[in-house]
């Protein structure tokens, strides 16, 4: 995958958490974070997002972090 494409993908993500993190518990940020990308993303992008996470050339927000673990796959 292209890295202007990782880049992407990791900036959409980034902008989602800071975008729902306002004046919210962390577990209610990372469920939106993860429903969000769920409902919205492509698999593909949702595939390249958890390729930017094994990549360390890539930050990703520490609630993006969490809430790969509920996004599907």
């Amino acid at each position: 995958m292209s890295q202007d494409r990782l880049q992407y993908v990791v900036g959409m993500a980034n902008q989602i958490a800071v975008n729902l993190l306002h004046g919210k518990q962390q577990t209610q940020c990372v469920n939106e974070i993860s429903h969000h990308i769920n409902r919205f993303w492509a698999p593909s992008m949702r595939a390249q997002l958890f390729e930017a996470a094994d990549n360390e050339n890539y930050q990703l927000e520490a609630l993006v972090i969490l809430a790969l673990k509920q996004i599907n796959n």
